[in-house]
Formats: C-alpha cells, sequence, structure tokens
C-alpha cells in the first residue's frame, strides 16, 4: 500500500467530508448540511469499491454499501429497496425540496422523546448533528480500512490545497 497516498485520501475525506460538513452545522446550516451528508454517504461508497470515481450507474449501489458497511445497523434498516437513498439523497440534491416522508431537524428543534432515525406520524426523523455524528464514525470506520489496506485507494483529482481548504 502507498502510505503517502492512503494519508492524501484520509486528508482529503476529512477535510471535505468532516470539516466541512461540520462548519455548515456549527454556523447553524442544518438543511444544507443534509444536502451534503446525501452526497458525502454516497462518495464514501465510491472509497469501498474498485470502480473509478465517476463510475457511472453506481450512485444507489454506492450510497447503500455506505450504509451499510460504514454506518451500521439502523441506517441499513431504513434503506430498505433505497429508501433512504431516493428520499434522502435524491429528493434534496436535486430538487433542493425535502421529501414529506422526512422530518428533517436539529437538536434545537427536534421533537420532544423522538430520536434520529424514529418515526413520527408516519414520517423518519432526521436529526442533523446525529447524522453527523454517525457520518464521522463511518469516515473513521473508512479509515481503518484504508490503513489496514482493505479497500482500493482512488485516484483524487484534486488535493485539499488545489481545493483551498488548507
Amino acid at each position: 500500500m502507498d502510505k503517502e497516498k492512503a494519508e492524501e485520501e484520509k486528508l482529503f475525506i476529512r477535510k471535505i467530508f468532516i470539516d466541512e460538513i461540520g462548519r455548515l452545522q456549527k454556523e447553524g446550516f442544518y438543511f444544507f448540511s443534509f444536502i451534503m451528508m446525501g452526497q458525502a454517504i454516497e462518495a464514501l461508497g465510491c472509497f469501498l469499491d474498485d470502480k473509478p470515481l465517476k463510475a457511472k450507474a453506481q450512485s444507489s449501489k454506492r450510497f447503500s454499501k455506505s450504509l451499510n458497511i460504514l454506518m451500521g445497523n439502523d441506517y441499513r434498516a431504513v434503506n430498505n429497496d433505497h429508501w433512504l437513498y431516493d428520499k434522502l439523497r435524491n429528493q434534496l440534491t436535486h430538487s433542493f425540496v425535502p421529501s414529506k416522508s422526512l422530518l428533517l431537524c436539529s437538536r434545537k428543534n427536534q421533537p420532544e422523546g423522538v430520536e434520529h432515525l424514529e418515526q413520527l406520524n408516519d414520517r423518519l426523523v432526521l436529526v442533523a448533528e446525529d447524522m453527523y455524528e454517525d457520518l464521522v464514525k463511518g469516515c473513521e470506520k473508512l479509515f481503518g480500512m484504508i490503513d489496514r489496506g482493505k479497500v482500493p485507494l482512488k485516484r483524487i483529482a484534486a488535493s485539499p490545497e488545489e481545493l483551498g481548504i488548507i
């Protein structure tokens, strides 16, 4: 394994997926953080397969693989038949309009007595900060897989420096 390339890949993920989404939430941009988390979940999935980053027709597969491997059983359950992919990632990415099947909230306006990934009146509750914490844990899990050589390293076209984030 190319340790330098592995460190560059982890730095890219840390700066783009963890730090940038964290900054959105810190500034109170919870809605936009959901858009970015949906995209980040899919993008993390590309690090789990042996296809090029820009491989066609991989979106739902990569989103699901990321949830299943990196984020765990609770997410796997709500993504049955690509449900979360459709309602979160697709809906927000393509229209910026949240699905009526989701209740997107922050801890500040979270309904009392209802937790992240629970149902409330036929709507799945997603709490931005909880989802972000799970995303960070997923990134950390991926870092461990990278360190152990369990996933192929990807060629990332732009470095964090080139993107102006370092």
